[in-house]
């Protein structure tokens, strides 16, 4: 009977337990808080690709690579505006400095006080791509890079392009000039200037290789342009005409050239039917085949005595052996105590002391006192006429001689035979003479002078771009006639080979560093970087 009743008991805890059971199915679920649902767990999974240290360390790599571009693009920016607004930034790279100022130029361009105009002809990309004369390999952007550097020397110096194809207006105002591309005007309220190429660049051949080699002037032609328009007043250069005179501009282009880049104001006249300008300082007779009238004499007379002008004043006479009488122009050099020789040349008995194998072609042997102070390594007198100086002093006036031959020259005529020319009696000879007087005013004084020169062909393209040194002579004389010696009219023009190896290496060095080091080495370098970069990276 008990293991009845145990088994009951048994029977009744099993029904209890099945009873609880099925209340507890029945019954809702617990609220989250009290028993948190396990559901939430793939959230924080989730949530931790965004904040583990993979993502962390990738975003800050991100965005300092974006920052680091935005400060380069800034940069970069920051410098265009600067190296435009400032070119001497730009790091002149050139082994001749092209693109750099000279002391003389900056010079030039900081006395500037007034507002100077350089307008650069054509288009500011054909200057930047060297397009204009680009079949000659002219490196036409160093006008451009030049001409900004001296914009930023002085606030008063301006630099514009202009265009002729859409800036037609301007042009006509200077339709004399011939303004195309390539052109450069320098202009203030005083006057204007034009540069041409030839004024900036010049070609010549080798004589032993055989190579085109390029010169660049472009510096001092854009300083003694700035210069020349700035000046309160401009030496005056006249050439007489009407006398069917043997030079003219086309044959002394090179004297003239010389002139006008010392800032001389080269003007041309008949003098039978035109004044002579009043601004003229030195007015040139450039070998007459005719004789001058009276009335053109007398005013010569009055250019040189003219008592109120305050300024030094010349006249530049020429001869030529083959020249003819000219008894109105001798008498008139008569009264400056000089008589030409005409229909006389001077020859030369030592064969060391004349040029280009002509006895003709006399070497100078010394100088007057005038310009004794300059050193000149060699002068030449080539077909010349003598002349004898009158006297050295008479009422005011001075005579000396200018060029002097050596004591082994002599003068043959036509009626001089050939026993005389084979045993010549030798004497020094002058072929160059200058006479002046002084004007005073107050305590300034001021020259009247009269040059001579028996030779025509000194000014001649021929003798003046030469070994010689009677460029540099004509140079000094015609400032020291003018008064100008040792004033602002000074540009030393100077030519800059262009066409020049920046770097002088040997085919060894060049293949080193071409083939080896750029082409190979730097590559392999730059490959190995990037791949360490990367494996680093992608284990982060």
């Amino acid at each position: 009977m008990d293991e009845n009743k145990q088994g009951l008991e048994n029977q009744e805890e099993i029904e209890e337990v099945a009873g609880k059971e099925e209340s507890a199915a029945k019954e809702p679920s617990p609220a989250p808080e009290q028993n948190p649902a396990p559901e939430q767990k793939p959230a924080q999974k989730k949530a931790s690709v965004f904040k583990g240290n993979k993502f962390r360390r990738g975003g800050m790599a991100t965005v300092l690579t974006v920052v680091f571009i935005a400060v380069v693009v800034v940069l970069n920016l920051l410098a265009s505006l600067l190296t435009e607004r400032f070119p001497s930034m730009n790091i002149d790279l050139t082994a001749q400095k092209m693109n750099t100022l000279s002391d003389q130029a900056v010079e030039i361009a900081q006395g500037v006080e007034q507002d100077t105009n350089i307008y650069l002809i054509g288009t500011e990309e054909a200057y930047k791509s060297d397009a204009i004369y680009s079949s000659y390999g002219l490196k036409y952007s160093q006008v451009m890079n030049l001409s900004k550097r001296l914009e930023e020397v002085n606030q008063k110096i301006h630099v514009q392009f202009i265009d002729p194809d859409t800036n037609p207006e301007f042009i006509s105002r200077y339709a004399s000039e011939s303004l195309t591309t390539g052109r450069v005007l320098i202009s203030t309220e005083k006057r204007y200037k034009v540069l041409s190429v030839d004024d900036m660049f010049s070609m010549s051949q080798n004589s032993a290789t055989g190579a085109t080699e390029m010169f660049s002037k472009v510096d001092s032609a854009l300083a003694g342009g700035i210069e020349m328009v700035n000046l309160d007043k401009v030496p005056v250069l006249t050439i007489a005409t009407g006398h069917n005179e043997m030079l003219d501009a086309d044959s002394m282009g090179t004297f003239l050239d010389m002139m006008e880049k010392q800032n001389f104001d080269i003007q041309q006249i008949d003098i039978l039917t035109e004044d002579i300008p009043e601004d003229t300082q030195v007015l040139m007779i450039a070998t007459p085949s005719t004789d001058y009238t009276e009335e053109e004499i007398q005013k010569l007379r009055d250019l040189l005595s003219d008592q109120e002008r305050q300024e030094s004043v010349a006249v530049l006479v020429s001869f030529y052996p083959m020249q003819g009488e000219l008894p109105n122009l001798s008498s008139f050099l008569e009264e400056w105590g000089v008589s030409v020789g005409t229909g006389s040349v001077v020859m030369e008995s030592d064969a060391n002391r004349y040029a280009l194998s002509d006895p003709r072609c006399v070497i100078v042997d010394s100088v007057g006192k005038s310009m004794e102070k300059n050193t000149y390594s060699r002068l030449v007198s080539p077909l010349s006429v003598p002349i004898e100086v009158l006297f050295t002093g008479n009422g005011g006036v001075g005579v000396e001689a200018l060029w002097t031959t050596s004591e082994g020259a002599y003068v043959v005529t036509e009626s001089t035979s050939q026993e005389e020319i084979e045993n010549p009696e030798t004497a020094k000879q002058n072929v160059a003479t200058l006479s002046s007087t002084l004007t005073q005013f107050g305590n300034d004084f001021y020259f009247r002078s009269v040059i001579v020169f028996g030779s025509s062909n000194i000014f001649s393209d021929g003798f003046m771009a030469t070994a010689f040194d009677n460029a540099d002579f004509l140079s000094d004389l015609m400032k020291y006639a003018t008064d100008t010696d040792g004033s602002s009219v000074s540009v030393l023009t100077e030519r800059v080979q262009t066409n020049t190896m920046d770097v002088t290496a040997s085919q060894n060095t060049i293949m080193v560093l071409g083939l080896g080091g750029f082409t190979i080495a730097l590559p392999v370098l730059l490959l190995a970087a990037g791949l360490v970069i990367f494996l680093k990276r992608r284990h982060l």
